[in-house]
């Protein structure tokens, strides 16, 4: 659930696939922070202390896109082709957000890298991200120093070029430690783990997905390099996959990216989505 800022390649690749000449349309492009990323942290960051210093659910996250969707901000043309496109836990947000409504929200969902998980892995599951949890808070003298220690670091170390650049450009704040300015990250680390405790709420999400595939066209996109799970997590996600194969819009895989496909594959990524797109363009006109 990296801030939204890190989409802006893959989004500008996204158009420019569409002025090119494309079978769809693309007429906006809307991006939702995790409340509890990037500026949103920044902004809400007194709420945050307050009522989610210890979890932070992407149930909450799937509450907060089904507001933004019901502010009246999108037309009504927008809401009637609206297409969700989530990486890893946001996903799952996305899913909380089309389950939890009456009426699906969406038109199509292409879901990167989702955690389409059953709960006989939960234990794993929950160690991997417990380990992720324990990472440590850093400041820095300047956004130049934590650009050079975190680029050498999972996961920014296979970041397209584009990517860093924004990331250079957004992801820092300033703050104060001990009397001196430092550098800080704008998603800080207490939130970052309030979030990853919030285990449970990727195994409902992956309940509510069977029930999904019949009321809205689902997409589903790999990276080619498995570098996320644990091998036995990464098997039964694959399995699940492919038991549903029959229902699902299309299973697309993008080469050189690992989990953080929008990050390492910006260009690639948009092909993928263009490519489901048109997918569901063809689908409607054979039905008719």
């Amino acid at each position: 659930m990296e801030a939204t800022e890190l989409w802006i390649p893959m989004v500008k690749a996204l158009y420019r696939l569409n002025a090119e000449g494309t079978a769809v349309k693309v007429r906006s492009v809307w991006a939702i922070d995790c409340p509890n990323h990037g500026d949103s942290c920044v902004l809400n960051d007194e709420v945050l202390k307050e009522k989610y210093s210890e979890q932070f659910t992407l149930h909450d996250y799937g509450k907060a896109i089904s507001i933004f969707l019901s502010t009246g901000l999108l037309s009504p043309l927008e809401k009637s082709t609206l297409v969700a496109v989530g990486h890893s836990g946001g996903t799952a947000a996305h899913i909380v957000c089309a389950a939890t409504n009456e009426q699906p929200r969406y038109k199509a969902l292409v879901l990167v890298e989702p955690p389409w998980l059953d709960r006989s892995v939960k234990p794993m599951f929950e160690m991997a991200t417990m380990l992720i949890g324990k990472r440590k808070s850093r400041t820095w003298n300047s956004v130049e120093e934590a650009m050079k220690y975190l680029s050498t670091r999972r996961p920014y170390r296979t970041f397209h070029p584009d990517v860093i650049r924004v990331m250079t450009d957004t992801h820092f704040q300033t703050t104060i430690v001990d009397g001196e300015r430092r550098i800080a990250l704008k998603t800080s680390t207490e939130q970052e783990n309030a979030t990853w405790r919030a285990t449970d709420d990727a195994f409902t999400a992956s309940e509510w997905m069977a029930p999904l595939l019949s009321k809205v066209r689902v997409h589903i996109v790999f990276g080619a390099r498995q570098d996320m799970w644990p091998e036995p997590v990464h098997e039964i996600l694959q399995n699940l996959v492919e038991s549903h194969r029959s229902q699902l819009a299309s299973i697309g895989t993008v080469q050189g990216a690992g989990h953080h496909v929008p990050q390492e594959r910006p260009e690639e990524l948009a092909t993928a989505i263009m490519h489901a797109l048109e997918r569901d363009r063809t689908h409607a006109h054979a039905k008719l």
